[in-house]
């Protein structure tokens, strides 16, 4: 046997004897699979902590929603309910954290900051700052500047705080250190579980149809489907008449997606897999938003041909595996042209899969996460 692997097989056992990191996650909303976009990033980041070896213990706000999924991985804890303020005040936060001896932890969004950081600081446990979002710079994006700063505040001092800080995409990034230039941000972006889009899913003959699946409580979900359906849609309509535009997802689209003629919506949808496998073209028609789009890079995965505004592409790096456009004029002519083109489409859906199974897994997305949680457990 070799030096190098006695020393290998000695560093991998004297790893087995140390104990396991051991992090509490909390947040205002609950982790869930078959959530919405940011529920659903907590959960496969935690499942990506339970992967690396680490034990975590989540702490959510008592809600609506449901935290089954949740529980099948980790212990869950709930607090609450909220005030008028959505924030909550209850003593078992304290004994919650006194009970798991953490050596640090996560807080999801910078809206759960109030509710735990008086905890946190009594504790003394480091804690890592996840944004979903940056709303200072929604906000800015939409003219309304007043909002923006009083965003910018809340941010800023939550930076201050926090040990570190990710975002989900490098725009997000500058976005924060704009806000507070001596931050420490990394990114941890969106990513697929492969498992959620298997092979046999995919339709060797798709239907010349348009899928977008979202979340339509989310404003800039919303805000995408208003300009889908009243600057694009009709002239897809017109050009390729046979041609459907299927929303799915849970929430209420807006009105005017409801009541144009050849879009159907199919509410939340039992095998996403199944339907993107089955259309001919995925659109991600998102043009003012936040964050980093979860759907796209499940658009990716579904091996169907991607259209996607630069907005909604970001925080991916797949150029030439999905088209680009942000003029109604480009983004429904990349549309047609792939319905009247099969072969087309297939191979860009080839592509664009290839890149999200290869690039965008959520283990691989989550690596920056789970060097801190190392890191920190190490010089604590």
């Amino acid at each position: 046997m070799t030096t190098r692997r006695l020393v290998q097989d000695k560093m991998l056992a004297m790893r087995r004897l140390e104990p396991s990191p051991r992090i509490v996650w909390l947040s205002n909303e609950t982790p869930d699979r078959e959530g919405g976009g940011g529920q659903r990033r907590q959960y496969f980041q935690i499942r990506a902590l339970l992967s690396a070896g680490v034990d975590v213990r989540v702490a959510s706000l008592v809600s609506t929603q449901h935290h089954t999924s949740l529980r099948e991985m980790v212990r869950v804890e709930r607090f609450g309910p909220a005030d008028r303020r959505g924030r909550f005040h209850d003593p078992a936060l304290d004994r919650f954290l006194s009970a798991e001896r953490a050596d640090g932890a996560v807080v999801a969004h910078v809206e759960s900051v109030p509710n735990v950081r008086g905890a946190l600081a009594k504790h003394r446990l480091p804690w890592l700052l996840d944004f979903q979002n940056v709303n200072s710079r929604w906000y800015l994006a939409r003219g309304k500047r007043h909002s923006a700063v009083a965003w910018m505040r809340r941010e800023r001092a939550a930076l201050r705080w926090a040990a570190t800080a990710t975002a989900c995409s490098d725009e997000e990034r500058c976005a924060l250190l704009a806000v507070s230039a001596g931050a420490h941000v990394e990114v941890v972006g969106n990513g697929i579980a492969p498992e959620e889009w298997p092979e046999t899913a995919l339709q060797e003959r798709r239907r010349p149809d348009i899928a977008v699946a979202s979340s339509w409580t989310h404003e800039p979900n919303r805000d995408g489907a208003r300009w889908l359906a009243r600057e694009v849609w009709p002239t897809i309509r017109s050009a390729v008449p046979e041609a459907r535009l299927l929303l799915a997802g849970p929430g209420a689209p807006p009105r005017l997606a409801l009541e144009t003629a050849g879009i159907e919506h199919l509410g939340r949808v039992d095998d996403l897999a199944s339907l993107m496998g089955s259309v001919r073209v995925s659109v991600v028609p998102i043009v003012k938003g936040i964050g980093a789009r979860v759907k796209f890079g499940e658009a990716l995965a579904s091996g169907a041909a991607v259209v996607s505004t630069s907005t909604g592409a970001e925080g991916f790096d797949a150029a030439g595996c999905f088209v680009t456009a942000d003029d109604p004029t480009s983004f429904a002519g990349a549309c047609i042209d792939l319905l009247r083109a099969p072969d087309r489409a297939a191979a860009l859906g080839r592509a664009g899969r290839e890149v999200a199974f290869g690039r965008y897994t959520w283990e691989q997305r989550c690596d920056p996460l789970v060097q801190w949680v190392r890191e920190s457990t190490h010089s604590s």
